[in-house]
């Protein structure tokens, strides 16, 4: 029998892992058209990648609990990601004024691994 929330943080940890290493692969492949888009895949991609390590952070935070508490922290979770993806796109954006095709591709290159390794780490 396995623990299911050291089971899940280290699921968490494979998955963002995994992201990081595809969107590293897509940010490679866009420094050929400059380090600038290299580096606004590798952003684009790591704000998916460190939004999913804030939701799992919050998420396995309270450990063992009851529902009503659990429950209370996916949702927590989920709006600490939201918060964080929007802030994070708005700085590259607006602020920062990264490439916007590299930084979506980037964006989806993270979102698309998230869900393959979903599948793959079980």
């Amino acid at each position: 029998m396995r623990n299911s929330i050291a089971h899940g943080r280290r699921n968490a940890v494979r998955i963002v892992l995994f992201q990081l290493g595809l969107v590293a692969l897509a940010g490679l492949g866009f420094c050929t058209q400059g380090w600038q888009s290299g580096t606004a895949a590798w952003y684009g991609g790591g704000t998916i990648a460190i939004g999913n390590a804030l939701f799992a952070w919050r998420l396995y935070a309270d450990g063992v609990a009851p529902t009503r508490r659990i429950a209370r922290a996916v949702y927590a979770a989920e709006i600490l990601k939201w918060v964080w993806l929007v802030f994070a796109l708005y700085l590259g954006l607006a602020v920062f004024g990264l490439a916007p095709l590299p930084l979506i591709v980037g964006v989806l290159v993270a979102q698309l691994a998230f869900w393959a390794a979903v599948g793959i780490f079980r």
